[in-house]
């Protein structure tokens, strides 16, 4: 097989990566190309009709070349989470608005028809019965449901029916069935969750009977139109179904004519195996894909971990699917299509699950790298401004660059103003250790687009209050970042040791000494446990111990602490929690656990305490007294992580400059 590289030069010497621009159809159903945006769960649904931000959502994804965009659509109100559209009320007229906004740009609209099962948690959904097919409660959120009466399993099939049956009126060109990821239909499929005695339980068919119904239900009630159906390839959970099993069902579901094309993605979200983060490498469950469509002769629409064009040509290429579906690269950027096929650069998804964990506690979807998704309303309503009013961004971290590109796009002249020699900040150590080098590809974006919109970008310089007072801008945005604590623990200032920040840029020639001794970490955030892993790669054999005073290491990365936790732990790496470090003597590192004293021998010692804002003050006091516009955001406000530091910079920029 060929290498990445190997891939690409490949297909540009064929002239491009034609295949995933080429058209096909699914049922009589046409797509323009093979890229389709995936059901994304938004949580933006107010009221019972779609609103301008959802018509803005979608259509900027149409104008950016998506074939499909997959919208959801709770098909009653007890399988609709939190924020979700339901069947039941949905206003009709204004999903076929949408559909026909979508049309302008040939992009067809695909509604999958949605039923969270088990998998919503107590708080979110409030009165509503939590239905399952058993007992048996989620391990995400912890909540034991009802199970399902006959009543509620026959009422459940004919809203399937009837949620089909209402998108076929208003417009939508297809419907997609959703039976995977641990949602109810999957929850029949699955020996874990069903436990189920009477024809729905396992049985003979391996639990097939109740999803296969619902699938007939529908197919009768819109006749020859598309539907599609969303399976989890394996659950990927011990004692779970597996491959074979997914491919026994949907080879009944198409001998039976029930479905014509077949959405193929990994586990469930509850697996211990990764689904979509960067600890999946790119298109890695797209053979799940190709072993349905060696099975059934419908379309099969390959999902998780395709984001760039030379994954997708690779994959229909090597025939593992007739389509590629992708979700978050669409949420990061809209025009992604658009960009792929016109070669330009675009804003690439970082894979790291900002998205599904806010939407798996009941907040709105929204991207860590880009703030404007799902605000796309909001920024249709600007205008570019005619000025020669002056803006300056004083610092070029991600807060800054991303000033500066919304200044820019506002129509104001702008200049960047950063003291290092190069753009970036802090996310040029965040793409050093392992899995992370593609946050650098963030970094050449918004270096490409503020050159683009025509930045003046000074590297290399420090501005100070001269360099500021002398052109007196309309504005002055303070994004001068942040720098490492050095906390104020008795003996440091005799003990020899590095900054976690240094040790990320060190050489091979630098780390060897590392290799030999104990390293001890200061700190399990996730500087401290990305130092670690870094060190684990560059020297497979050091001997690393990481102290943290919190019950917990990495609190601050959520669910993607697991993976990297386990990863240290078969290292080989000590954590120790709950453990404060009180003084240094020598290659002692004193410590407590509880109110016991300890301490640990350190022959090499990082610290990875954090950050802290570097200090705006001088600047921002010299502003006020000459009464001069300024705010301070990102890292130089409050220390926070790349999401929370450009939502400030979107934030300042839309209660700015409105037309």
């Amino acid at each position: 097989m060929l290498k990445r590289k190997e891939w690409y030069e490949f297909f540009m010497d064929k002239g491009g990566f034609e295949m995933q621009f080429s058209s096909a159809k699914i049922r009589n159903l046409e797509l323009k190309n093979r890229w389709i945006m995936l059901a994304m769960h938004t949580g933006f649904a107010e009221g019972d009709a779609l609103t301008e931000r959802e018509y803005a959502f979608y259509e900027e994804r149409a104008k950016g070349g998506a074939a499909a965009v997959t919208m959801v659509l709770g098909v009653n109100n007890a399988g609709a989470l939190k924020g979700m559209y339901h069947a039941d009320t949905l206003d009709g007229n204004s999903l076929q608005t949408l559909a026909e906004r979508l049309h302008q740009y040939d992009c067809k609209l695909i509604v999958q028809l949605f039923h969270c099962g088990r998998n919503e948690s107590r708080k979110n959904n409030g009165e509503k019965p939590l239905l399952a097919p058993s007992p048996v409660a989620s391990p995400i959120f912890r909540e034991e449901p009802l199970e399902m009466t006959e009543e509620d399993v026959l009422q459940t099939k004919v809203d399937f029916a009837k949620a089909a049956a209402f998108c076929k009126e208003y417009g939508v060109d297809a419907v997609e069935i959703s039976a995977s990821a641990g949602y109810l239909l999957s929850e029949f499929l699955s020996p874990i969750t069903n436990l189920r005695t009477d024809k729905y339980g396992m049985g003979e068919d391996k639990g097939m009977t109740y999803p296969l119904e619902v699938l007939q239900a529908v197919r009768e009630s819109v006749g020859d139109y598309p539907v599609l159906i969303k399976v989890s390839g394996a659950q990927m959970l011990d004692g779970g179904y597996e491959l074979t099993d997914t491919i026994v069902f949907c080879r009944k579901a198409e001998q039976e004519g029930f479905i014509d094309a077949i959405t193929v993605t990994g586990g469930w979200h509850e697996s211990p195996v990764e689904q979509i983060s960067f600890y999946v490498s790119k298109g890695a469950y797209a053979p799940l894909a190709g072993a349905v469509k060696k099975y059934t002769s419908v379309p099969v629409i390959a999902c998780n971990r395709i984001q760039d064009a030379e994954t997708a040509e690779r994959i229909l290429e090597e025939g593992m699917c007739d389509f590629v579906g992708s979700a978050r690269a669409f949420l990061a950027d809209a025009h992604y299509v658009e960009k792929l096929q016109k070669q330009e650069m675009f804003n690439p998804c970082q894979a790291c699950n900002h998205c599904i964990m806010d939407v798996l506690k009941g907040k709105e979807l929204h991207c860590a790298f880009c703030p404007e998704a799902g605000n796309e309303y909001m920024e249709n309503q600007r205008r570019k401004i005619a000025t020669r009013k002056e803006v300056i961004v004083i610092g070029g971290g991600p807060a800054g660059m991303y000033a500066a590109k919304k200044s820019a796009e506002r129509g104001f002249l702008t200049t960047l103003v950063c003291k290092e020699d190069q753009l970036g900040g802090q996310l040029n150590l965040a793409k050093l250790p392992p899995r992370k080098e593609e946050i650098g590809t963030f970094v050449s974006y918004l270096e490409h687009t503020l050159k683009e919109l025509g930045v003046n970008i000074i590297l290399g310089k420090e501005a100070d209050v001269d360099f500021v007072m002398e052109k007196k801008p309309y504005l002055t945005v303070l994004a001068m970042g942040s720098e490492p604590v050095i906390p104020q623990i008795e003996g440091l200032d005799t003990t020899t040791y590095a900054l976690a920040q240094d040790v990320l840029q060190m050489d091979a020639e630098a780390l060897k000494p590392y290799g030999e001794g104990q390293i001890v970490i200061v700190g399990g955030s996730s500087l401290g446990l990305e130092v670690a892993e870094f060190l684990v790669e560059k020297l497979p054999e050091a001997k690393i111990k990481i102290l943290e005073e919190n019950s917990r290491m990495g609190t601050e990365l959520g669910a993607m602490a697991r993976p990297l936790l386990n990863g240290l732990k078969q290292a080989g790496v000590q954590t120790m929690c709950d453990t404060k470090v009180t003084a240094f003597d020598g290659k002692k590192v004193m410590i407590s656990i509880g109110s016991q004293p300890f301490f640990v021998t350190a022959d090499h010692l990082i610290l990875a305490c954090g950050s802290e804002p570097v200090s705006a003050g001088e600047i921002a006091m010299a502003l006020m007294d000459e009464r001069l516009s300024y705010a301070v955001v990102g890292d130089a406000d409050h220390v926070a992580d790349v999401d929370e530091g450009l939502q400030s910079v979107f934030e300042l920029f839309s209660r700015f400059y409105l037309a």
